[in-house]
């Protein structure tokens, strides 16, 4: 078994995530493996909560490292100018 130390330090690959509202916040679920898949004890998922301005935060910045650009907001219909 890894200590605390060797579990802090470990790398790996993120396979998946999904995120889903949870109230006010944000309920994040990351799974990554550290070797190649061969049974569901090979994936680790984390749980982590953000408040959506840390959410918006964090995709900004994973378009900034990516060297992209976030995508323009989608101009309104002329019903939605309509309606406010």
């Amino acid at each position: 078994m890894a200590s605390e130390s060797e579990e802090r330090n470990t790398f790996g690959m993120l396979l998946g995530w999904r995120a889903d509202p949870a109230g006010e916040k944000i309920a994040l679920l990351m799974q990554s493996t550290n070797k190649v898949v061969e049974s569901d004890d090979d994936v680790r998922e984390f749980r982590y909560f953000l408040t959506k301005q840390q959410a918006v935060q964090l995709g900004n910045f994973l378009y900034g490292v990516a060297g992209e650009t976030p995508p323009e907001p989608r101009k309104r219909g002329l019903l939605g100018k309509w309606l406010g």
